[in-house]
């Protein structure tokens, strides 16, 4: 059988819990408020029930209005009977509904945040603090004046703004400010016992780091010595004099500044509200000095500045606590990839005095990357990252390094297992990229390292050269074992870098031509580049630098270079050499690159060269795949004059599928297949098929490597239009052209 209801139900309906914290908070509370008896009427110096129905309205939202109404009708009515009830309950009724409309039209859904949120507090301290207890003043002022209420038993007396006044608001003022607080902690308590672990996890929070029990163990003992002091009766006047005298509460203020900047926010104002409670239900000693009602407003006064002044140095402090925290961990962490840095690295390190090293290469990301947006790097990283983690202990961590690279700290304990589990899972790992899935090949390295490390960017520059290794071996490689023949390639690869840098400094690139021969007795050269190395005093072939070239980004500058000086040349031979054709290849990179068309354009026009005298070679590769790219400035090339030769057709990436959808004048047959057309049919067969394919498509045909009189004979009977071997010509340097033509 369904129960009446249930404990949600007593929770969160008007009826049960708010009316329940009300019949209960808000006697109690009036029953804890400090009262000193005038002869104008009775003085609050601290007024708590109005604090607790902020409090109530800050748990409850609007539900918590009849349990208000009810209980303040209920406490005035067995006081003064039932037209004064209506008219009290009327007073509180209405301002609080004007406060809290105001209040929550201008917080919006932060409204029951926690109290000691920097963001909210000029909202709460306008309308809940400085409209509600002004407003209800003004409003029991008018009532008192009016002759409706006796003035015993409001705070407010028919003359207008007297001292009792005054302090009955700043008691108000007191209640809200600093008793909300805490009661407002009762009642989540009240309504949610777990809420406990929040409370206890926000004291822990907000307090400095590096306090101990012992710290605050002492400061307790010192304030409850000076409140012992201050509330004791009875001692001797002369040492009453001296130590309890109003002056005397001035020297709790360092004691409570202190912890409001060490404890935080929670923990000072459920202190200072139990302390200043305590004071003013038993300190007297500022009524027995003469001009009674003005140290009262002196000491209400103090009271209140430094309720002010505690709050709000342990709010900024517990703000600024926070924000330290946050500036710390943002520094340990990338902000794209979301993955501990470089520098949490290093501290790590420092933390432990053995550690094992874990570096992860990821080939081939420079590619996927290209192609697929720098979103899959990212993307490809975390979840690499994410899935390492089960195999980790607490202490041990994935790292972030720039590039494609990770590097993880292992604790040394069974450090063989831990490799393998490593291992097994990077060989298993699948990046499922819209719905396509990913597994570039991922190499391993590892070494041991104790604390402190020293040169640690040259020891990750090793684990990297190691890694290389396993990508090749395809087992995790330790720095312990030989990797001499890898640290040379390393260092090859690396020289050679610098000698291409600056060779497009200081222009040390030799550019050769090698003579095309047409059929019909017209030619051009195709450009050829080769690295002239000043140590040896000899030139490089591409084979050399060209992988290098590819692998650190230099190919536009590369290509650019090689366009610049063949149009240079161009140019001042036009004279001399007339009608000069020659064709120029471009990495498809280069080609792809959305800049390329205008430069291209540029350079043409800085050096008056006429379209029909380049010819732009480009290699099929995969990188043509984005046809977006390569196809627009095919097109626009075309359209510009130039010819368009699709170079070494038939290898690679190159299918006839994509000769449908390429732009092209011109088809050369990779020499692989001319070299051996007569000796093997199936190559034969290819440059068969490539040329009636070509001419179908209206493309003219140019053979490479021809060498024999047999081979040029073979391909002008399947329709080739130019040749290009060491039957026609060999590649010579481009100034030989002058030579030749003087000859």
């Amino acid at each position: 059988m369904r129960k009446n209801f249930s404990w949600h139900d007593l929770r969160h309906k008007w009826w049960g819990l708010p009316v329940i914290c009300a019949l209960v908070l808000i006697p109690v509370t009036s029953w804890l408020s400090p009262i000193i008896m005038l002869p104008e009427g009775r003085t609050y110096l601290i007024y708590m029930p109005l604090a607790t129905c902020v409090a109530l309205l800050m748990v409850f939202d609007w539900a918590a209005f009849p349990g208000i109404v009810l209980t303040l009708f209920l406490r005035y009515y067995l006081r003064v009977g039932f037209d004064m009830s209506v008219l009290m309950t009327v007073i509180y009724f209405t301002s609080l509904f004007l406060a809290w409309l105001g209040y929550r039209w201008q917080a919006g859904n932060r409204w029951s945040a926690p109290l000691g949120l920097m963001r909210l507090a000029k909202v709460r301290v306008g309308w809940l603090l400085i409209f509600l207890t002004f407003f209800f003043m003004i409003v029991l002022q008018i009532v008192v004046e009016s002759g409706l209420l006796p003035g015993y038993l409001g705070m407010a007396t028919a003359e207008f703004v007297t001292l009792r006044t005054l302090v009955n608001l700043q008691a108000m003022i007191l209640g809200i400010l600093l008793n909300s607080h805490v009661i407002y902690l009762v009642i989540r308590l009240i309504r949610q016992p777990r809420y406990f672990r929040v409370l206890r996890m926000m004291l822990r929070k907000q307090r400095a780091p590096g306090v101990k029990r012992l710290e605050v163990l002492l400061w307790f003992v010192v304030l409850t010595f000076m409140v012992t002091l201050l509330c004791i009766p009875g001692l001797s006047e002369p040492f009453t004099k001296i130590l309890l005298s109003d002056y005397t509460l001035t020297l709790l203020f360092p004691v409570l500044l202190f912890g409001a900047l060490r404890y935080g926010y929670y923990f000072i104002s459920i202190v200072w509200t139990v302390t200043l409670t305590v004071l003013f239900n038993n300190y007297q000693g500022f009524i027995s000095e003469h001009g009674f009602t003005h140290n009262l407003v002196f000491v209400s006064a103090l009271m209140l500045v430094y309720t002010v002044t505690l709050l709000l140095m342990s709010v900024l402090s517990s703000r600024q606590r926070l924000l330290m925290k946050k500036f710390s961990a943002a520094a340990l962490q990338d902000p794209v990839f979301g993955l501990p840095n470089l520098r949490a690295f290093n501290r790590d390190l420092a933390r432990h005095p053995r550690s094992m090293l874990c570096f992860i290469r990821v080939s081939d990301m420079d590619v996927l990357s290209r192609n697929y947006g720098m979103q899959l790097r990212i993307q490809f990283k975390q979840q690499l990252a994410l899935g390492l983690k089960p195999y980790l202990q607490d202490s041990e961590r994935v790292y972030h390094l720039p590039g494609y690279d990770l590097v993880l700290r292992l604790n040394c304990e069974d450090a063989d297992k831990k490799l393998q589990y490593l291992h097994d899972y990077l060989e298993d790992f699948r990046l499922i990229w819209n719905g396509l899935p990913l597994h570039p090949n991922i190499g391993l390295s590892y070494c041991t390292v104790y604390s402190p490390v020293e040169h640690l960017p040259i020891l990750l520059g090793e684990l990297s050269g190691i890694a290389e290794v396993s990508l090749t071996t395809g087992q995790p490689e330790s720095n312990k074992s030989d990797h001499s023949q890898v640290q040379l390639e390393i260092k090859e690869k690396v020289d050679m870098l610098h000698k291409i840098q600056r060779a497009l400094d200081d222009d040390r690139f030799v550019l050769m031509a090698q003579p095309i021969l047409g059929v019909r007795g017209d030619s051009y050269h195709e450009i050829l580049l080769r690295l002239f190395d000043g140590e040896q005093e000899s030139l490089v072939t591409p084979d050399k630098f060209l992988p290098v070239v590819h692998e650190f980004g230099l190919s536009y500058q590369m290509d650019m270079w090689v366009l610049r000086h063949t149009l240079m040349f161009i140019h001042q031979n036009r004279v001399r050499l007339p009608s000069l054709r020659f064709a120029v290849n471009f990495t498809p990179s280069t080609l792809c690159r959305p800049t390329f068309t205008r430069d291209f354009k540029t350079l043409m026009l800085e050096f008056e060269i006429e379209p029909f005298q380049i010819v732009l070679e480009v290699t099929e590769s995969h990188l043509l795949q984005n046809m977006k790219y390569a196809d627009y400035a095919m097109r626009e090339l075309r359209s510009y004059g130039c010819r368009i030769a699709i170079d070494d057709f038939g290898t690679g990436y190159a299918s006839y599928g994509r000769l449908k959808a390429i732009q092209a004048d011109i088809l050369k047959i990779d020499g692989s297949f001319v070299r051996n057309m007569l000796t093997d049919p199936l190559d034969g067969y290819i440059v068969q098929s490539i040329c009636q394919v070509a001419r179908m498509k209206h493309l003219s045909i140019v053979a490479e490597y021809v060498e024999t009189e047999e081979q040029k004979a073979a391909l002008h009977a399947l329709g080739v239009d130019y040749m290009q071997g060491y039957l026609v010509g060999k590649p010579q340097p481009l100034a030989s052209l002058l030579e030749f033509q003087k000859n």
